[in-house]
């Protein structure tokens, strides 16, 4: 019995770090999806009007996507809002070439002023 428990318990941490591993938000799992292929009028099309339009150092195009999500808060979690910002690079010929994402939990902020504090914006 306590070997049937200690199979048990080895395979629902192998589950729960494997789930945890593959979790992505549909915007990255779509950006991944289209990476090299899409061009600005489609990334356009699937996820809206970017929040901002900036031009690299290296003057490649950067388009800011902007999604939050509050978070309500229990025993466990605090109330705040999750923060997820993507930059999406193009090459000149408008199409998707790389992408980053960057996660920040405000907590206990529901409506925060900036998404992701302590990060330079670069230069239009």
């Amino acid at each position: 019995m306590t070997h049937l428990r200690r199979m048990l318990g080895l395979m629902s941490i192998s589950i729960s770090l494997a789930a945890c591993s593959h979790l992505q938000t549909k915007e990255g799992a779509y950006l991944d999806s289209v990476k090299g292929q899409a061009t600005q009028a489609e990334v356009r099309q699937a996820l809206g009007a970017p929040k901002a339009v900036r031009k690299s150092a290296e003057g490649e195009g950067v388009w800011v996507y902007e999604f939050r999500e509050q978070q309500s808060g229990n025993r466990y979690t605090p109330p705040g809002t999750w923060c997820e910002e993507y930059l999406l690079t193009f090459d000149d010929k408008a199409v998707l070439q790389k992408w980053k994402q960057v996660s920040h939990f405000h907590g206990g902020e529901l409506m925060p002023t900036e998404c992701i504090p302590g990060i330079e914006q670069p230069k239009l």
